[in-house]
């Protein structure tokens, strides 16, 4: 095998260690570019009734951010509790949940069972490391009382630093639920309960959630979080590389931050399908090289979610070519927001890319366009409100993965512009949301994934 030492067993695990996009990051040396954030939560935290809201797109990182800031903060003598948010979840469900969890990890367990402890509450009986029946619970759950008084009541045999974290909060389907957990937060508050939350989900779950209670405002830290900086981007590639005495060229590792479009999900599939590629090589090798990277690219194309693949899919399979073009060049830059006039700059500059000649006229584009925003076509784009010829994505991970999958054919997709890196922190761009531009000042990315060497 091309990376000395390991079995193929072996380097599978030791490569879960280090790359994970299927599943969130929990240990701060794996996060990378999100030190403000986790220095913001960690403030947060320290004042009592504070609690924390991380948004941001789907793929961005947000589960992997709260599970960090969740064990830096917590009490080192238990676990953090974690529940999710599902189509079948309420808001009664996950206190119920919350309350078993709490039950299982009681500082009396932690204590190698060296004393147990119990109580009864509306008739059910918790005892500590028993899992009662959830369902007994949520049935005497009458309302947000009720459950600010069970977590009260549970909160007096947990540590101090307890943290609860609600992953994809977006996902729990009734609104008047959602609303719940705010007024659950203001009574929580009342009452100084030391438990904290630290909920994730996309950006408009924080209306929602603080839309019935506007006074909740003052219990959350609210967190939003942009797309990775191209320096955390190029570190988290070159430490994965490195993690196997690897190198890999300053050119492919642009290509990869460039492609990703800031999102860890896709720097985390790249990195590993990368990997496996070398790993599979023939001969040992010290250095990845083109071959490793284009196989990898068309390894991680298929292996993304059918979720992003089928409006991908629905909008240029058994289409006139012409609207492959067009897909690709509305994922020609950084930006999330973009006029028709921009989107036809991009268009143009593709079809040179791909030696093309006779590109469609503006009206058929502009009707291009148009189309992109019907499900028929995928229901790619979608119009911004009040600003005519303008649109973004419907899905902005989308983004990502058209711009992977232009990539694997050989297609480079660039930024509109280019900035000196060392201001690639700027705040957020209020027309694009994102970090910076879309390539570094310098940076050479002009070479095409068939060359010979690999410099």
């Amino acid at each position: 095998m091309a990376i000395q030492g390991y079995s193929k067993s072996e380097f599978g695990e030791e490569l879960a260690k280090v790359l994970s996009p299927a599943r969130p990051i929990s240990s701060i040396e794996k996060l990378y570019g999100r030190e403000i954030e986790l220095e913001t939560i960690e403030r947060s935290l320290y004042q009592p009734g504070r609690h924390i809201f991380i948004y941001g797109d789907r793929g961005i990182g947000k589960s992997s951010l709260a599970a960090t800031a969740a064990y830096q903060y917590h009490n080192s003598e238990t676990s953090p509790i974690f529940v999710g948010g599902s189509c079948d979840e309420t808001f009664r469900s996950i206190v119920a949940n919350i309350a078993n969890k709490a039950m299982s990890i009681s500082r009396f367990v932690n204590t190698k069972k060296t004393s147990s402890f119990g109580f009864e509450w509306k008739g059910v009986k918790l005892n500590s490391g028993v899992e009662t029946n959830s369902k007994d619970i949520t049935e005497q759950i009458k309302g947000v009382g009720d459950a600010a008084d069970l977590l009260d009541q549970i909160s007096k045999f947990l540590p101090q630093k307890t943290i609860i974290v609600i992953d994809e909060f977006d996902a729990i389907p009734d609104a008047s639920d959602r609303n719940k957990f705010a007024s659950l937060l203001k009574q929580l508050g009342d009452q100084d309960v030391s438990i904290r939350f630290i909920f994730t989900g996309i950006a408009k779950s924080i209306d929602e959630l603080l839309g019935a209670h506007q006074s909740a405002y003052r219990q959350l830290e609210t967190v939003e979080l942009a797309n990775l900086s191209w320096d955390a981007r190029y570190e988290l590639v070159k430490n994965a590389m490195h993690h196997f005495n690897l190198t890999i060229p300053d050119d492919i590792n642009w290509r990869i931050a460039m492609i990703c479009a800031g999102y860890p999900y896709y720097i985390h599939l790249i990195s590993e399908k990368i990997l496996w590629e070398v790993f599979s090589d023939d001969e040992i090798v010290d250095k990845v090289s083109l071959e490793h990277y284009g196989r990898g690219l068309n390894a991680a194309v298929r292996s993304v979610t059918a979720e992003l693949r089928k409006p991908y899919e629905v909008a240029v399979i058994h289409r006139p070519e012409e609207y492959e073009d067009v897909v690709w060049s509305i994922a020609d830059t950084d930006d999330l927001l973009r006029p028709l006039s921009e989107m036809r700059k991009s268009y143009e500059s593709l079809i040179i890319k791909r030696r093309k000649e006779n590109p469609i006229s503006s009206v058929a584009f502009n009707q291009c366009i148009r189309n992109l925003k019907s499900e028929k076509f995928g229901s790619i784009l979608t119009p911004l409100a009040g600003r005519k010829g303008w649109y973004g994505f419907r899905e902005n991970m989308l983004r990502g993965f058209i711009r992977l999958q232009a990539a694997a054919n050989g297609v480079e997709l660039n930024g509109s512009y280019r900035i000196p890196k060392q201001t690639m922190r700027a705040t957020v761009n209020a027309r694009s949301g994102v970090y910076g531009s879309a390539v570094p000042y310098g940076v050479n990315i002009n070479r095409r994934i068939n060359d010979d060497d690999d410099e």
